[in-house]
């Protein structure tokens, strides 16, 4: 297992490198399933190229593992994301680079992780949302169309080592949509949607419509873009006008593809409404967002998304990005104002010492902490803290594998064996804790 959450559960399969095998806890109807699994293939709706550019950035859906009750899908298997989709923290351990990583001040991730990431406004972010607009263009000009739905920070993972590059996650989320935008799939099949990260415009209770995924890849420029959260759905619920002021570097408001008055944020504007009909399609914020890139002078970041995608070409023509502003939301970019505090990283001292927030602490508080005293029983490190973590990990992974096999008829012959290597590591740590133990308590008993 590598991954659980309220849908399930997450294997690899280990006879298939880079598979995954998604097991719902309830089963789901199949013939939802095998449309999206149908539908992502060359003799499907996409032609090769698309069906390309759909492969290398999204978790789809591949076969679908039917279950025991007719007409239900116990789950599924799915691409496991490459390597690159994931950063190392300072204490060693890699992570899935989702978006949260990106929405929020670049120079305090680094304190708290010692992450080097891109700042506001950097052509890479641009890049990024340009790369994310690309897969959901093919998505929605599809026939059918396809919506994903739940475009949050834990489905969108980033990376920017070959360039900037996109990979969706909880792509069995998605819904095909006919052309009138009526959903083709199951009555009554529910989906899910991340809070903070929802189309306001959907009721409580109801699911994503064709026009979500337009609010999102909006919501997801300004927060990225901006590196900030940005909390605006509930206000938009309470039918409020939305004033956003966006502190973008001087540098980038200069050039005239970014600067106060140019089209890219009404158009921002339009795909943050609550009115669903004016959100612009994905093509035009690729069109959009690649003049953006070549006004930037980054001509190399757009080579970039397009060689990790396997093509440059565009499913469709962008549609121009003039047009009214959006009489609810306005985006106001202005100029950040000068730094005036830094984050840095403290490690946690000893008892009675200071010991900052968790991932730092900022302005005079993080320059001198005060001097520790020497007390007698010091804390575990962070360091020692993830090792026997990691160590516990191994270890319940270690019994799970033999209980697998154990649990499966015909295959109970490995699983003894399995369970004989796991009482040989039961022992070898039983006897380690033995004496640990006896190191410990022998001082006080005089021994």
């Amino acid at each position: 297992m590598v991954a659980e959450g309220g849908e399930g559960r997450v294997f690899e399969v280990l006879d298939r490198p880079g598979i995954l095998f998604k097991e719902y806890r309830r089963p789901v109807d199949a013939s939802s399933l095998r449309d999206l699994v149908v539908w992502a293939s060359a003799s499907g709706s996409l032609d090769p190229v698309m069906a390309t550019r759909v492969r290398l950035a999204t978790a789809w859906p591949q076969s679908v593992v039917r279950g025991a009750a007719p007409g239900l899908a116990d789950g599924l298997l799915m691409a496991r994301a490459p390597r690159r989709f994931s950063l190392r923290h300072r204490d060693g351990i890699a992570r899935l680079a989702t978006l949260s990583y990106l929405t929020a001040d670049p120079v305090r991730r680094a304190a708290a992780y010692g992450l080097v990431l891109p700042g506001q406004g950097d052509a890479a972010r641009i890049g990024l949302v340009y790369a994310l607009a690309r897969t959901l263009e093919v998505l929605e000009h599809a026939r059918p169309s396809v919506g994903h739905g739940d475009l949050s920070a834990k489905n969108v993972l980033w990376s920017t080592r070959r360039g900037p590059e996109v990979f969706l996650l909880d792509c069995d989320n998605g819904e095909r949509f006919g052309p009138t935008g009526a959903p083709l799939g199951a009555p009554g099949r529910r989906r899910a949607m991340t809070p903070n990260w929802d189309d306001p415009t959907v009721p409580a209770g109801g699911n994503p419509g064709f026009a979500s995924d337009r609010y999102s890849l909006a919501l997801i420029f300004l927060r990225v873009v901006g590196a900030g959260h940005f909390p605006v759905q509930k206000r938009q619920r309470m039918a409020e006008t939305v004033e956003v002021e966006l502190a973008l570097p001087s540098a980038v408001l200069r050039n005239p593809a970014m600067a106060p008055d140019a089209p890219l944020w009404a158009m921002l504007g339009r795909g943050l409404s609550s009115m669903a009909g004016l959100r612009p399609p994905a093509s035009t914020w690729s069109a959009a967002l690649s003049d953006v890139l070549i006004g930037l002078g980054a001509s190399a970041v757009l080579e970039a998304v397009h060689a990790a995608q396997g093509s440059g070409a565009s499913s469709i023509p962008g549609e121009p990005i003039v047009g009214p502003s959006a009489p609810d939301v306005a985006v106001r970019p202005r100029p950040a104002r000068p730094r005036t505090e830094m984050w840095t990283f403290h490690r946690p001292v000893a008892s009675g010492g200071h010991i900052p927030a968790a991932g730092g602490a900022r302005g005079s508080q993080a320059s001198t902490p005060p001097p520790a005293a020497p007390p007698a029983h010091l804390p575990l490190s962070a360091q020692a803290m993830a090792g026997l973590r990691r160590a516990f990990a191994g270890w319940k992974s270690l019994h799970r594998w033999a209980g697998s096999a154990l649990g499966t008829p015909g295959r109970r012959s490995v699983g003894a064996r399995r369970a004989a290597v796991c009482a040989v590591v039961d022992f070898v740590v039983a006897c380690v804790g033995l004496l640990l133990f006896a190191m410990i308590v022998s001082p006080f008993l005089g021994i």
